[in-house]
């Protein structure tokens, strides 16, 4: 008979025996076979009391918590897990009810320990709240399993494990997806089945019970944008391709969205399986790019309009790269931004303002800004220019690169050259126009009466020189007035229409006399030439004055050449000379063949009192006269040189469109009419005044004398008769001319009244 395979109990050992002995059995073999039987028992106690320690062990030092519950989930064991997370001793929870610690019924469903003893199942669930003995409460995730022996249930085994840090992930994941508007999605290939999370029902306005399918979720996009969506997801689903696309949408609610849409797609056996991704809404993102490239594009149209060059250096890995260059660099430089960006600083710019730059490098490290002044050649001129070197810091305040911007200086230069003329044209301006009124007196007085000596002197030759001697000094001296007056722009003008071709035509005979035989005069004249308004006499003074400095520049004789022409002159020419504006000119150009000027000497021509002549042989007014005239006249007076070829003044008037206006020449006699009518004399220089009176009285007038406006008014206001007021326009008292010759009209509506001045600006 064969031995049992298990473990005997005591009463199944003793009937062993017995059934041994029963059948004839020796006592001895009945013994031996107990011993052996009792052996193997103990053996296999001690292997089950092992595997009971090693499971025991295996449960205590499992990170999950373990419950033992009998039939009626009262406590009968509690791990070393369990009781840490319940804050329990093991003798505080046998017996105690396991619903008091753990609560798993939630929406009305069956509790899951009482669930699990019907089955032979293990049952888990996600959700359920653990009570720790201080009153707190964790969410756990569990597994129940039945404990059935010989199919019997001897109670449940409820496994358990803390997953707060879990959930605390979960929210905090979903409070980041809510902040950064990204959300999941998913589509199920074989069941055509589509899932958002929260956040992407979020994006398109949508409540989380509405269903999802592709095509109902393509319908937020259109037009191209649902085109691109489609053939991204068609080519995941086809070739696992991925795809990275940012979308316009309109959500249910009609607000129109930006999407970033993430496509991916898992593959098995070749075949794509899942197709799954993020949406992210990136309105926000999109207006501020948009907001950023506007931006962007106005600070470089600003700075392609500023007329200043502008560039910005990177300073980098020992490098500095120019990154940037706005259009005026481009220009200034001779060089397009595709020469410049990403080049270095040493390949780009001159050598001196990279060696400006290295030289003050300690300044721009610091934050400084530095200023250099430089000058070259650019753009085929020679140009001067001050470059500013702004630093830029990092947020750490280390240097990071710097701007560089060039001002100009060459217009500058020029402008403070031009206020400085017009400054010093202006102060003798203020200082002629002060002295040109008694001046004239002076010149008045030794005129008038050098006139009436000369009468008395007529018989006598010796007297009569002497006498033309002083009047030829003292017109020297008012034509020296005249001159500088008209320099200084403060000559009365009476300007008219005028076709200078005819003015030249009656100017030329004086010019050949006056130029002599050893200069052959050429009058070259454009048979269409505009008119100009100009003032006739200041125009012919300019055309002698040229024509004389011509002469002198040829002692040996030579061909004087006056041209005429019409121009156009446009803006870019303008920019060179600001104070005439572009549009059609009339030239007069006078061209001689004579020694030339240097070019020092060139510069400085057109300056008042400045001459090559020796002492006495000349003012260094002709030119400076001719050049105010011709900009007193709207226009512009150049020159131009060659020493050993010539030299060329060029007259450029503006054109005028009035009609020519022609005038009857004056008859000039030098026959001094007399009379007998009563003149009275307003003039409030007593040598002037009397000289005047003198003269009158000879001519047979009646002169009455008056010092002032007053006394000529009660002159006025009496009975005596006067013909003709003859008064000064500037006078002391508070009463000019103008105003006297009022007030006489007011008291003797018929009398005549003749103006006379030394000098008057209006």
């Amino acid at each position: 008979m064969s031995l049992p395979q298990g473990m005997l109990g005591a009463s199944g050992l003793a009937g062993l025996i017995a059934s041994l002995l029963l059948a004839g059995a020796p006592v001895a073999v009945a013994i031996v076979v107990f011993r052996r039987l009792q052996a193997r028992w103990r053996a296999q106690y001690e292997e089950l009391a092992a595997d009971n320690r090693r499971n025991l062990a295996i449960v205590n030092a499992s990170g999950e918590g373990v419950l033992e519950l009998d039939n009626l989930g009262c406590v009968r064991y509690a791990n070393a897990a369990a009781l840490k997370m319940l804050g329990h001793e093991q003798q505080e929870l046998l017996g105690v009810d396991y619903r008091t610690l753990i609560n798993m019924q939630q929406d009305g469903r069956t509790d899951a320990v009482r669930k699990v003893r019907h089955t032979t199942s293990v049952i888990g669930g996600v959700g359920a709240l653990l009570r720790r003995k201080n009153g707190q409460m964790r969410p756990i995730e569990y597994k129940v399993a039945p404990l059935i022996e010989d199919g019997i249930s001897l109670g449940t085994a409820l496994v358990f494990r803390d997953i707060n840090e879990r959930v605390r992930l979960d929210n905090l994941l979903k409070e980041m997806q809510v902040t950064a508007q990204i959300g999941a999605w998913e589509f199920d290939v074989r069941v055509k089945r589509v899932f958002w999370t929260e956040a992407v029902y979020a994006i398109f306005d949508l409540d989380r019970s509405e269903p999802i399918d592709a095509a109902f979720a393509i319908s937020f996009f259109s037009g191209e944008h649902a085109d691109r969506l489609s053939s991204a997801t068609l080519a995941a689903v086809r070739a696992g391709a991925s795809a990275d696309l940012r979308l316009q949408a309109t959500s249910a609610r009609g607000r129109k969205r930006w999407v970033r849409v993430i496509i991916k797609a898992e593959r098995r056996d070749g075949r794509t399986s899942r197709v799954h991704g993020t949406m992210q809404d990136v309105t926000d993102l999109t207006n501020a790019e948009r907001q950023l490239r506007e931006t962007r594009d106005f600070l470089d149209l600003t700075l392609d309009a500023a007329p200043m060059p502008i560039a910005y250096v990177a300073e980098g890995d020992g490098s500095r790269l120019v990154r940037y260059a706005n259009k005026a660099m481009e220009e200034w430089l001779g060089r397009s931004r595709a020469q410049m960006i990403g080049k270095p600083a040493l390949d780009v710019f001159a050598a001196d303002s990279v060696a400006a730059v290295q030289r003050y490098t300690d300044k721009l490290t610091r934050g400084e800004s530095v200023q250099v002044r430089l000058h070259g050649m650019r753009a085929g001129a020679a140009r001067e220019w001050q470059s500013h070197f702004v630093p830029q810091l990092g947020r750490a305040l280390e240097f990071i690169g710097f701007f560089v911007i060039v001002y100009d200086l060459t217009e500058q230069k020029r402008l403070e050259a031009r206020l400085l003329q017009a400054q010093k044209m202006e102060a003798i301006g203020q200082l002629t126009g002060g002295i040109a009124h008694d001046f004239n007196n002076l010149l008045g007085v030794v005129i008038g009466n050098l006139q009436l000596l000369e009468r008395n002197v007529a018989d006598d030759p010796a007297l009569a020189r002497k006498v033309n001697t002083a009047m030829r000094a003292a017109a020297r001296g008012a034509d020296l007035t005249r001159r500088l007056l008209a320099f200084a722009r403060r000559q009365i003008l009476a300007p008219a229409v005028l076709d200078l071709n005819r003015q030249l035509t009656s100017l030329s005979e004086i010019m050949q006399r006056t130029l002599g035989e050893s200069v052959e005069v050429r009058m070259v004249q454009a048979h269409d030439l505009r008119l100009t308004r100009v003032d006739a006499a200041q125009f012919e003074n300019a055309i002698l004055n040229l024509a004389i400095n011509a002469r002198d520049a040829m002692p040996n004789g030579g061909r004087l050449t006056v041209r005429t022409q019409n121009v156009q002159l446009d803006a870019a020419f303008c920019l060179e000379y600001p104070s005439i504006e572009p549009g059609e000119y009339v030239c007069v150009a006078v061209t001689d063949t004579g020694t030339g000027i240097e070019p020092d000497v060139l510069k400085r021509v057109f300056e008042p009192f400045f001459t090559t002549k020796e002492s006495g042989k000349g003012s260094g007014l002709g030119l400076a006269m001719v050049h105010s005239f011709a900009e007193q006249a709207g226009g512009l007076a150049l020159i131009e040189s060659r020493v050993g070829e010539g030299t060329s003044v060029q007259l450029l008037l503006p054109r005028c469109f009035e009609e020519h206006a022609t005038s009857e020449d004056t008859n000039v006699t030098t026959v001094v009419p007399g009379g007998t009518e009563t003149i009275l004399v307003a003039e409030d220089d007593a040598d002037l005044r009397d000289t005047v009176v003198t003269a009158l009285s000879e001519l047979g007038y009646r002169a009455i004398a008056a010092a002032n406006a007053a006394a000529a008014l009660r002159v006025l206001a009496g009975a005596e008769p006067v013909h003709l007021l003859f008064t000064d326009v500037m006078m002391p008292g508070g009463v000019l001319g103008p105003a006297l010759a009022k007030r006489a009209r007011e008291l003797r509506p018929q009398i005549n009244v003749l103006f006379t001045t030394g000098y008057a600006e209006n």
